[in-house]
């Protein structure tokens, strides 16, 4: 009998080890959740902090591009008119014995730069459109996106369906503390300091975004205690930044794409009908649009353009061609700015 009692007593032993070993379970689980929640948050906030700032990089990227597309345009409306001019004077090679005649070339010529002229009006035309957003429009278009966001949220367009998002600030970026990144063909620098003022339609933006939820650990009832709702909050900032430049003689840069090597911008005949060179001994040369210089110029040799890593990049013109120097712009993280944040005031909670 003695033998037994000592058995019995045991069980409270193992039922208190037992229920020791559940509660810390519970709590180590509990502990966990709040912790995917918490990563759940801060994920949430900086995908929507960097997501809204497409608002003005894009619009930024957009006009880059055209003002590239306007360029080109641009460059080729100047040789055909020097074209027409040189057609009218007979000079180039042109004559009235020639083939084609200075008025077959005039007539090609004519077309070709009322065809460009009509590129170049679309182009301007969309740059004006592109660029004409100001820094009002641009935050009200991305408090809108905003909850387009929250609307669209559990699908590719929008954000986690868990959080409520709240713009908490958004300002011009100080330009003392972030630079952009400058870069040519022999160097990279970073900072240096932003030249000049820019007005505040040009000014790069810097946003915080808060996302919010109220969320109940996985805590069981033990003992009348049931588990309380906790707030998780996920906090993140971004700025727009250029984070690449890229400078080139945009007839002259090889397509790696290309079986042939050639360069993304071949030259051009618009004196023939067919774009194809009209025979000429020296090869169209007073004719043909070649946007990486004249190669029979000797001083169409090595990049005439420097950075100073303040600047971006300087550039002097040495002969006939096009160069072209272009910054592409996207969102990068920084450390949230807004200050203390209170839930109600600040912002909400799902």
């Amino acid at each position: 009998m003695r033998h037994h009692a000592q058995r019995g007593q045991t069980f409270p032993i193992w039922a208190f080890g037992t229920l020791t070993v559940l509660t810390m379970t519970a709590l180590a689980l509990s502990y966990g959740q709040m912790v995917t929640w918490q990563m759940r948050a801060m994920n949430a906030a900086d995908a929507a902090a960097k997501g809204m700032l497409s608002v003005q990089t894009t619009q930024w990227n957009e006009t880059e591009a055209t003002l590239h597309a306007a360029a080109i345009e641009e460059y080729r409306l100047r040789v055909t008119m020097n074209d027409l001019l040189e057609v009218i004077h007979g000079d180039g090679g042109c004559s009235a014995s020639t083939a084609p005649s200075c008025a077959t070339l005039y007539a090609n010529l004519r077309q070709n730069y009322l065809d460009s002229l009509q590129r170049y009006t679309n182009d301007v035309m969309i740059i004006g459109r592109a660029s004409n957003p100001t820094w009002t429009n641009q935050v009200s278009l991305i408090q809108s996106a905003l909850a387009q966001y929250q609307t669209n949220c559990g699908t590719t367009s929008g954000g986690d369906c868990g959080f409520d998002y709240t713009l908490v600030e958004i300002t011009p970026r100080p330009t003392t503390y972030l630079e952009d990144v400058y870069a040519d063909c022999c160097n990279m620098v970073v900072g240096g300091g932003t030249q000049g003022n820019p007005k505040l339609d040009l000014t790069p933006m810097e946003i915080e975004i808060v996302a919010c939820a109220n969320v109940t650990p996985w805590i069981p009832t033990l003992w009348n205690w049931s588990g309380t709702s906790t707030q998780v909050v996920g906090r993140a900032a971004a700025t727009s930044i250029m984070d690449t430049q890229e400078f080139m003689w945009a007839g002259s840069l090889v397509d790696p794409a290309s079986a042939s090597s050639a360069v993304f911008q071949q030259s051009e005949y618009p004196e023939s009908s067919n774009d194809q060179t009209t025979g000429f001994a020296n090869s169209d040369l007073y004719y043909r649009i070649d946007f990486g210089g004249n190669p029979n110029d000797t001083l169409n040799a090595g990049d005439p353009s420097t950075s100073n890593g303040v600047g971006g990049y300087t550039y002097t013109a040495t002969h006939s061609g096009l160069y072209v120097a272009a910054g592409w712009w996207t969102a990068m993280p920084i450390q949230p700015f807004a200050g203390p944040l209170t839930s109600g005031v600040n912002y909400s909670c799902k």
